[in-house]
């Protein structure tokens, strides 16, 4: 479990971070170059020990994990597809300085609950997200405490890998712990896009949901940095963070297509996420008929073919919600940041039917100006109105599991 003897350096007074990245042999080149790449902390590259066996992830992340070093205090684990952002390692000790006894992901697939709830937190002004109850933990970039990697590793085993991906079973290892994730907001690293080796194509391109250095230029920021002077200098465009990580109760989801709401619940370790239909969602808090004097304005400005009105109606409304639940007390979000968090919706919610997603990426551009002029529209009614009003505990206690949309986001249409 231990790992070798080979020293690691401290990142910081009682922060010190060691590092593997899991590759399949065939991949072992990019690792090795993403293992150069972090420096000081003595990356060590986890191959999958059974590299002809039944595709799986669980078997070669438990040799990454297992790969921890002697006195390390946390031990960091990517995988072999990821890019990292400008100075990496930095943000990477500075979280865990901020965060030391917490799971800290830097990385969140654009049309999963976690990306939503990325997306909310990054126009809302946060820097961190809690990790959304009932879905798997991301495991692209991954920063644990020794304690919850020694927990896993007693709680899993390699040759019973197969039926269980490691993002799953690390959901359920720190959820039976009581453990909670923190997400980074903008996230660290970005997901290279190359072809899945466990056969996760199937679900389209996977990008991040809000990437730190499309965020961010040179000057940008990192997400969890002390805020020292430089720090204050380089973040002067952000919004102000707005305090302790909170989950979002609404997350505006986008699934291969279909447009809904998740409810998160006002206590999100026992309250499991219900879906809603967006027009469910908009007649329950009372926007429908201030969203569609909006929206009508956006149509008659837009040239699209009669098949692609529908998912242009529903980018508009998605961004709509997120603007008219992005809150008062905060700053606008700068516009570059606006601009990065709505691509991701368009783009990552649109990954089947095949034509809608084609058609998507040619117009990405203007389909986000389009989302970007929804997203105003609900700012302003925030304004002018205040927030929406909640969905009643009762109503909400009837709603499916959101799970069940992972199966068929078609069920989304009669929530």
């Amino acid at each position: 479990m231990a790992g070798d003897a080979v020293p690691v350096e401290p990142a910081a007074p009682g922060v010190v971070i060691s590092a593997a990245v899991m590759t399949h042999p065939r991949r072992q080149a990019e690792a090795a170059r993403l293992a150069e790449a972090l420096g000081g902390w003595h990356t060590r590259l986890a191959l999958d020990p059974r590299p002809d066996g039944p595709p799986t992830t669980l078997r070669t992340a438990w040799a990454a994990w297992a790969a921890i070093r002697p006195g390390a205090t946390h031990h960091l684990v990517l995988q072999d597809d990821v890019e990292l952002c400008r100075d990496f390692t930095e943000r990477v000790e500075s979280a865990a300085r901020e965060h030391p006894d917490t799971p800290l992901a830097f990385y969140a697939n654009w049309d999963s609950w976690n990306g939503a709830a990325t997306r909310a937190a990054a126009l809302g002004g946060a820097r961190w997200v809690p990790a959304v109850p009932g879905e798997w933990v991301p495991t692209l970039a991954l920063l644990l405490p020794r304690r919850d990697v020694e927990a896993l590793l007693s709680a899993t085993h390699p040759d019973h890998a197969e039926p269980e991906p490691d993002d799953v079973a690390l959901a359920r290892v720190l959820r039976a712990r009581g453990r909670r994730v923190l997400i980074s907001v903008p996230h660290l690293v970005e997901h290279t896009g190359q072809p899945s080796l466990v056969g996760n194509d199937r679900y389209g391109p996977r990008h991040s949901a809000c990437f730190a250095d499309d965020v961010h230029d040179r000057a940008g920021a990192p997400p969890g940095a002390p805020p020292g002077e430089r720090e204050r200098d380089r973040d002067r465009d952000r919004p102000a963070d707005s305090g302790p990580a909170r989950l979002p109760e609404v997350l505006v989801h986008r699934l291969r297509g279909r447009a809904h709401i998740v409810l998160t619940g006002p206590d999100p370790l026992e309250d499991e996420p219900r879906f809603i239909s967006l027009r469910a969602y908009l007649d329950e808090t009372g926007m429908t008929g201030r969203g569609l004097a909006h929206w009508e304005k956006a149509r008659r400005d837009l040239q699209a073919p009669d098949s692609m009105l529908r998912l242009c109606e529903e980018l508009w409304y998605c961004a709509y919600l997120l603007g008219a639940h992005t809150g008062s007390g905060h700053m606008v979000p700068p516009p570059r940041l606006v601009r990065v968090a709505l691509r991701s919706l368009v783009l990552g919610g649109t990954a089947l039917p095949a034509e809608q997603r084609l058609w998507t990426e040619r117009h990405a551009a203007r389909l986000t100006t389009l989302a970007e002029h929804g997203f105003a529209a609900g700012l302003d009614d925030h304004r002018t109105y205040g927030p929406p009003r909640p969905v009643p505990a009762e109503r909400r206690a009837a709603l499916p599991p959101a799970e069940r949309i992972w199966q068929d986001p078609r069920l989304a249409d009669a929530a």
